[in-house]
């Protein structure tokens, strides 16, 4: 459990603001600023991805994550809409992107955290009233309403922050 600097409230573990004064309940100065990649890191991921500069329509479901902090490269495809989230066997909850494996609980990941959906206005991510929030660039997201992205948007969900890239066909 974490209890809340300012006002001593009790919440769980993960959660980012008190629910009683919405205080900040890390102390993370690192997790304000968009990550910096060495030159090294991203000819690496250049190497691996081919990523279409300025488009903002996704054709048959090619997308890619890059979490902050590693150099690994998610890839889904072949759908219209993604479940971005946890994974929870025990209630039955498989997300398309699950994050539990980049220490999703910790960084404020929801089980079912956010889906992004292409439709006729390009890609689009949408909140599902996450307990930790969604934020694009700087910008948090008001749960369940639409919100375009663009190629390489830094997407956080909680405090978890990673990059989105268009894949060419």
């Amino acid at each position: 459990m974490i209890t809340c600097p300012k006002c001593s409230h009790v919440e769980y573990e993960g959660t980012l603001f008190c629910s009683e004064c919405g205080a900040r309940l890390w102390d993370d100065p690192a997790a304000d600023s968009t990550a910096n990649l060495d030159s090294k890191t991203l000819r690496e991921i250049e190497q691996h991805t081919v990523i279409v500069p300025g488009r903002t329509t996704l054709s048959k479901g090619k997308i890619a994550f890059r979490v902050h902090g590693t150099t690994d490269q998610i890839r889904l495809e072949g759908k219209t809409e993604y479940l971005l989230g946890r994974r929870d066997p025990k209630h039955n909850i498989v997300p398309d992107l699950d994050l539990s494996a980049y220490n999703g609980q910790k960084q404020g990941v929801s089980r079912r955290h956010a889906v992004v959906r292409r439709d006729e206005r390009g890609l689009l991510i949408v909140d599902l009233g996450s307990a930790n929030g969604t934020g694009v660039n700087g910008i948090t997201l008001t749960a369940n309403e639409p919100f375009r992205l663009r190629d390489g948007d830094e997407i956080r969900l909680g405090k978890l922050a990673m990059n989105i890239y268009f894949l060419a066909d």
